[in-house]
């Protein structure tokens, strides 16, 4: 099964009623719950989460809030039998991730220090903006 989330995302469309990301979370784990209770058959089988990019802020959370509500002692439902989450590309620390991305092509030696000068202006752009 696929999940755009947010709404506006991949193939969604709609009106995207969330605000943050906690209440994705939130809406998440009622519509994991409502789908094994309209697809009872699947309440065994493994759960897992994969996503890319921006999926990496979401999906952690997801998965922290699914393992929170599993220790919830006081649910009237079952676990939800999340087995594992894989994100690939993961867009977790936007101001880091892209003040440190010149080096992987200066260590494949595709630019050199002539380029520099403009890949440290750059950075400075990304810190400046991020105030």
């Amino acid at each position: 099964m696929f999940i755009d989330q947010p709404v506006g995302t991949g193939f969604s469309y709609g009106k995207n009623l969330n605000t943050d990301m906690k209440v994705g979370s939130k809406e998440f784990i009622k519509f994991i719950l409502k789908f094994y209770d309209s697809f009872p058959e699947f309440k065994e089988r493994d759960l897992y989460l994969t996503g890319e990019s921006y999926a990496g802020k979401y999906l952690a959370l997801f998965t922290y809030d699914i393992l929170m509500y599993n220790q919830d002692t006081n649910k009237t439902t079952q676990n939800i039998p999340i087995k594992a989450t894989t994100i690939g590309d993961p867009y977790v620390t936007p101001v880091l991730q892209r003040s440190v991305m010149w080096k992987i092509p200066e260590a494949l030696a595709y630019i050199d220090s002539n380029n520099m000068d403009q890949i440290s202006a750059l950075i400075q752009k990304c810190q400046v903006d991020q105030t």
